[in-house]
């Protein structure tokens, strides 16, 4: 029987069916989770060589990274994907978003590097703000990017003037800071072993959140389910080796609603309208229904050759990185998942 960790607020009597460890952690409940879902089929149709450790996908084409490179493929035909662009930085690429026509890379000790992709055959580098420590990944909001750095926490660029980005501020996270994604005007930044913050970046003045959830074994990465338009405040990430569901939809309360255990490891999620995708390591790829956000289901899954490590969607295909861990040595490549419900 699949389990979900649902977390509440204060101690619930004990149920028959359920298993409940109050004695041990007070609010903490463990629910069974339902069978009913509309399950997603995947079939793989293309490949994309590697090596590759990270991806993202826009429209007809995805964005790869290895190391110090980053390049462009045409997926238009997810048969037969075509090689465009690419780039190559001084410094390794530890993540990166795509917002429109530009890539907003942390590219280590390099800092924020923003790339021009207007021309996906032509990609070209328009700027960079170095950081004090290691920058993982940037995300961004109008004029104003927020990217992750070791020593500074959660730092905040001005790139109005793309050509010479200004620092305008940073927040230091309690613990060792992960990953941040926005979501309209709101930012979302995770460290561990502390938990989540969320930032208002339409406010002027100091960086400050207007919300922090402190929880365990926060996740590594996470994702929104809409970067574009209002703020989603519904995100997913791994931790734990689990997949971690979190409300922000008042942001000035955030609540981790429900941990879902996936059969595999889950290393990295996508999300698309209310599925959530896991790159789920030695199982592969794992499809989550989360329509009701405190009781997700199992919606489906693909068996994949070698372990999961990124993903992406999107309305038609998963495209998931497979093989060798980040920054381990062995062979990898992009399957790319025809979906279907």
């Amino acid at each position: 029987m699949k389990t979900i960790r649902t977390w509440l607020p204060s101690p619930v009597p004990a149920v028959p069916g359920y298993v409940c460890l109050l004695a041990v952690i007070p609010w903490l409940v463990f629910l069974p989770a339902s069978a009913s879902a509309q399950s997603v089929t995947l079939e793989r149709v293309g490949v994309i060589p590697g090596p590759v450790e990270h991806i993202r996908v826009a429209g007809d084409y995805a964005y790869v990274s290895r190391h110090t490179s980053f390049s462009a493929w045409d997926v238009s035909d997810p048969a037969a994907p075509v090689r465009l662009g690419a780039i190559e930085l001084p410094e390794e690429i530890w993540g990166f978003r795509i917002r429109g026509d530009r890539a907003y890379l942390g590219a280590n000790f390099s800092g924020l590097v923003i790339v021009d992709i207007s021309d996906p055959a032509s990609l070209s580098l328009l700027g960079s703000h170095k950081t004090l420590g290691q920058t993982k990944i940037g995300a961004v909001y109008g004029d104003r990017a927020v990217l992750i750095d070791h020593m500074e926490g959660m730092v905040m660029v001005d790139v109005s003037n793309e050509a010479v980005p200004i620092g305008a501020g940073s927040f230091f996270l309690d613990g060792y800071a992960r990953d941040v994604v926005t979501s309209g005007k709101m930012a979302y930044a995770t460290d561990s072993p502390t938990g989540l913050y969320v930032f208002d970046l339409s406010v002027q003045g100091p960086l400050e959140p207007v919300g922090v959830l402190h929880a365990p074994a926060s996740p590594r990465s996470i994702e929104v389910q809409s970067e574009v338009g209002e703020p989603s405040g519904v995100l997913a990430g791994p931790g734990g080796t689990q997949l971690q569901l979190y409300d922000a939809t008042d942001p000035t309360a955030p609540v981790r609603v429900a941990t879902y255990e996936t059969p595999g490891r889950a290393s990295r999620v996508a999300m698309s309208g209310n599925y959530v995708f896991v790159a789920d390591a030695q199982a592969g790829v794992t499809v989550v229904d989360i329509s009701n956000l405190s009781a997700p289901v199992a919606a489906g899954g693909f068996q994949t050759d070698a372990p999961a490590r990124d993903i992406a969607v999107t309305d038609t295909h998963v495209f998931v990185v497979v093989g060798a861990g980040e920054r381990q040595e062995g062979e990898t490549e992009v399957h790319i998942l025809k979906r279907s419900s």
